[in-house]
């Protein structure tokens, strides 16, 4: 058999179409500053409550890789998908700021399991050597989900203005597309459940294992992805207009045509490069965000931001959970996006507040400067010998 039918399996396309569906629901979400500004707070609190959000899936993550490599996928697809339904659901009740931050918690949480255990599918379902490739693959779906969800936010916002009908509207289609990802995924499972499997302590195998340095590249990753999942909304009405779908079309297409065409690259150049080189044009596409003064300017940020992430996150996850043994590689795969939550908590509390005190072009400066020289810092990190696994992709730095 194949490398090619190991890999591309029917299973495999519908956990694409899981991810698909889950990042309708997550990039709809990139709305959510038009609800928190109806009810009067600023982008400075809506900061906060990003942040904030993001403690829920921080607080599950060092449980749940190891819970999916003890029994399987598919609870955590259904868990997810259920939990995100009924956060959505409660977001046209809530008003008050700490009801808002419980919910956006929830709804955290059960997104960051659902993909979590897409990405664990991805590194078992792959060859050794195709691992990023798999990744990179499976995040086909995610960016077909980027290019669709705002589109249908905004097409809410539009028909009927931030009105609470609109906003029931938006959450319950949230809520709907998250349930469709749990049944797209039902029959889907990576091996048989193994609840006897040795299950070290999390903290004793994190201290053998350590990744080291790569987590600062899912750190830094993260923080930047803040500028577009949480305060592009708010920029967008700054400069009098309201559609930001334009983005997302053009970081989807980039993205999914160099996951298509340069899947393997990874493999053939490296994966700490290939994060190195992704950092960097993401960083420059956030500065491009200065100029903008039309809805279609969007275009030039996100082409480069959208290249970047297609080459940043399979390659950076696979790093990380590469360091593991792959018994263990659902808890390297869930702390390699723990660490991405630390980039969401801090960029967006931070990024948040030197909007409201500095502006946006100066963030985004400071946003672009950041990741730039995170990138450029990994860069000069010198190889490594990796023998943890004999099956490992490549040698190469943690």
């Amino acid at each position: 058999m194949s490398d090619d039918n190991r890999l591309y399996t029917p299973q495999f396309f519908q956990v694409l179409a899981g991810a698909m569906l889950t990042m309708v629901a997550v990039s709809m979400q990139f709305h959510f500053g038009e609800y928190v500004a109806s009810l009067g707070y600023s982008v400075a609190i809506l900061g906060w409550i990003a942040g904030i959000g993001v403690v829920g899936s921080m607080l599950l993550r060092p449980y749940v890789g190891t819970w999916i490599d003890r029994f399987g996928c598919r609870p955590f697809f259904f868990a997810a998908a259920l939990g995100a339904a009924v956060a959505n659901l409660s977001f046209p009740h809530t008003r008050t700021f700490w009801v808002i931050c419980v919910v956006r918690i929830l709804m955290a949480a059960s997104y960051a399991t659902f993909l979590t255990t897409v990405a664990v599918y991805a590194a078992h379902a792959a060859p050794a050597r195709r691992r990023a490739e798999s990744l990179g693959t499976v995040g086909i779906g995610g960016f077909l989900g980027m290019m669709m969800g705002p589109a249908i936010g905004d097409i809410i916002f539009a028909s009927g203005g931030a009105t609470q009908a609109s906003f029931v509207r938006f959450f319950s289609t949230m809520a709907v597309v998250s349930l469709l990802a749990g049944v797209v995924v039902a029959n889907v499972r990576v091996r048989a459940p193994s609840p006897h499997i040795e299950a070290p302590a999390v903290g004793k195998l994190l201290r053998d294992y350590w990744p080291g340095g790569v987590l600062l590249v899912c750190v830094a990753f993260a923080m930047c992805l803040t500028i577009q999942m949480t305060f592009l909304e708010r920029f967008a009405h700054d400069r009098g207009f309201e559609n930001i779908r334009w983005f997302f079309l053009a970081y989807g297409v980039a993205a999914i045509l160099l996951r298509i065409f340069f899947r393997r690259v990874p493999q053939r150049f490296g994966r700490h490069r290939v994060c190195s080189l992704g950092l960097c044009v993401m960083g420059f596409g956030v500065i491009l965000f200065i100029p903008v003064r039309a809805q279609w300017h969007l275009v030039f940020p996100a082409l480069l931001m959208g290249s970047g992430h297609a080459f940043v996150f399979p390659s950076m996850v696979d790093l990380v959970a590469d360091r593991l043994p792959v018994a263990h590689r659902g808890v390297g795969t869930s702390l390699a996006l723990g660490a991405m939550d630390v980039g969401f908590v801090l960029g967006g509390v931070v990024y948040g507040q030197l909007i409201g005190l500095c502006g946006f072009e100066t963030t985004f400066v400071t946003v672009g400067g950041l990741t730039v020289g995170a990138g450029m810092w990994f860069i000069t990190r010198r190889p490594c010998p990796h023998t943890l696994n004999p099956e490992s992709s490549s040698s190469e730095p943690a």
